[in-house]
């Protein structure tokens, strides 16, 4: 059973929609748990600006991919952004708790 690409859009268009609406509930922990990395008295700055870089744009690529594909953009680009600025935040949390330094 496959699904066509409007369909897959559409399913994309209400997730990212609910990812952008519940962004207040998820974000809070988010950003207390990233302000929080350095308590721990590992004083690793450039992993945590990297952190608080990508939660900030998070919200900002889920209403810019919300946007366009309510206007009928179809490029990877716009609908993969979200994803990216996701990944690098996981990236650059995970890198902070593996550093040796």
């Amino acid at each position: 059973m496959l699904i066509n690409k409007e369909t897959f859009y559409s399913s994309l268009k209400l997730v990212y929609s609910l990812g952008l609406i519940t962004s207040p509930i998820w974000g809070t922990g988010v950003l207390l748990a990233t302000l929080m990395m350095n308590d721990s008295g590992r004083y690793k700055t450039r992993f945590q600006y990297g952190c608080i870089y990508s939660f900030l744009a998070t919200p900002v690529a889920l209403t810019y991919s919300v946007y366009r594909l309510n206007k009928g953009d179809r490029r990877p680009l716009v609908t993969l952004l979200p994803l990216i600025t996701a990944s690098s935040y996981v990236t650059c949390f995970l890198a902070f708790w593996k550093d040796k330094n």
